[in-house]
């Protein structure tokens, strides 16, 4: 039976024990509602991260929009 360890924060291990591709197959079959949870957790971590970086490109970019207004108003200032 595959099985899965998360040995890290970003590594995962799947580990085959000399299963067939056929008794992975059969595997999913019959345990539809686990591959589905799993499925569901992994999809929900990748769109965590690429909004994640979204945010940060949105926040980079309204820090320099920021720090370009006080500084054309500290020049006009002078």
């Amino acid at each position: 039976m595959p099985y899965i360890t998360f040995q890290e924060m970003s590594m995962v291990k799947i580990t085959l024990d000399e299963e067939s591709i056929d008794a992975i197959v059969q595997y999913i079959k019959t345990h539809k509602q686990e591959v589905r949870d799993v499925i569901k957790i992994i999809g929900e971590e990748a769109l965590s991260v690429i909004k994640e970086k979204h945010m940060l490109k949105e926040g980079a970019e309204l820090y320099r929009e920021i720090q370009r207004a006080i500084n054309y108003t500290y020049e006009n200032d002078e």
